[in-house]
Formats: C-alpha cells, structure tokens, sequence
C-alpha cells in the first residue's frame, strides 16, 4: 500500500512537467496509477539508481544520462517511470523524511524521560539513514535551498515537515531542563543545532555495512549529547 500511495502521489505531482505530455506521459501516468508490482520494482530501481548519481555529482550538476548510465539504460527508458530530474529528486526525498518524521513523532509522544527521548531519536535519525541510505543524505548534502523558495505544495509540505522534526526535538530539550535532566546554561537552540551537526554531518563519512551500523554510531552520539547535558548538573539549578 505504501509504495502505490507514492506512486500515486508522484502521477499527481508528475502532471505539471507532463503538461506538454505526448504518448510516453500518458503511458506513464497510467502505469502508476495501476501501481503493478513490475513497474513499481522496475521505478524503485530507478529511484536507488538517481540517488546514487545525485549523492555522487550533486542534484544540479547530475542529467538523467547520469542516472540512466547509472541504470544500465537509456534515457528515454527513465521517462516511463519519472517525468524529469525534479520528480526523481522528490521521489528520493520524501520516503525517508516520512519515516523520520513518523518515528519523531512517535518519540516525543512517548512516555520516555527527555534524556531516553534524546537518546531514541539520535538512533533513529541514524537507522533512517543506513535503512534509506544514500536517499536521506541527497536532502541533507543538497540543502535544497531552491525548494525552500519554491510554492509548490511539494515545497511547503516538505518545509513544514523539516519544521516539525525540530519543533519536537527543541520541545525534548527545553521539557528536560525544565524538568532538571539537563543542564540549564546552554541555550537550546545550540543543543539542538549540535545534534543535527552530529547526525547531518554523518554524511560526509558514514556508509552502511562498514565498521560501525547506524545504531551505533546513533548510540555514541547521543552518549557525546548526553553527557555533555549532564555534565556539572549538581551545581544547576533547573530552570523555574
């Protein structure tokens, strides 16, 4: 079901590239929207292969004869699964920023202390990224600064989900000072911004099967955070 609704998702947003249309876009749109597991395979393989090229030349500097040399094919065979590079771009994007957005939410409405909250989100921010992985790390490397400008819906959707993964992070810090778990004289914003800085900057060096899981490395740097949280917590107050 998951992988037809984003089918369905990118035959809606694929329209407006579509527009001037011909055979092969109308072809398309009606694969997606029958979703068969073929074409939805086939369309993964194009998504893993795009991710791949834009992780490795960047989003602007990568052409579909990238991706398609990438996929072995050509690249009129790309224009059956994915109407331009925009589309690709959104398709390797909004999966994994779903999930981490998912998990978030599930944490920081968990019944958890705000140092567990902490130390459960940095292991799923980390898990997302191998599980997904290079997919995650072509937002973060990008910045994506034109999406921020742009008034898709797309756009807004994506910065609104952006916004709320560090509204809630910001909200389990600020709980747990007030609460006295952590210590009060470091400004939240900066625990916040180290956090993401630990975990974003993971992109330039981590990749999945080698020494360290994402788990692990999620684990060490919540106890680098934590630590640091903690530290001289005897001698502050908490915050009225």
């Amino acid at each position: 079901m998951g992988a037809r609704r984003r089918i369905e998702g990118a035959a809606t947003s694929g329209r407006a590239e579509d527009r001037a249309g011909g055979e092969i876009g109308r072809r398309r749109r009606a694969a997606q929207e029958a979703g068969g597991e073929e074409y939805v395979t086939k369309r993964r393989e194009v998504l893993d292969a795009a991710a791949v090229v834009f992780q490795r030349k960047g989003y602007q500097a990568a052409t579909l004869h990238d991706v398609a040399r990438e996929l072995g094919s050509d690249r009129a065979t790309l224009y059956y699964y994915f109407a331009g590079k925009q589309e690709l771009l959104r398709g390797v994007v909004d999966e994994s920023v779903d999930e981490m957005v998912s998990g978030v939410r599930e944490i920081a409405r968990s019944d958890a202390t705000a140092r567990e909250k902490l130390r459960n989100l940095a292991d799923h921010l980390m898990e997302v990224y191998e599980s997904h992985f290079p997919y995650p790390y072509v937002f973060i490397q990008e910045n994506l600064k034109a999406t921020w400008q742009e008034k898709s819906e797309w756009a807004e959707r994506l910065t609104a989900r952006v916004r709320e993964v560090q509204s809630q992070v910001r909200g389990i810090v600020e709980h747990g000072i007030r609460d006295g778990e952590f210590r009060s004289d470091i400004p939240v914003e900066l625990v916040v911004n180290g956090l993401f800085g630990m975990v974003n900057w993971s992109h330039r060096w981590f990749r999945p099967g080698q020494q360290h899981s994402g788990a692990d490395v999620g684990r060490a740097f919540a106890t680098l955070l934590l630590d640091g949280l903690g530290e001289a917590e005897h001698r502050l107050k908490p915050r009225d």
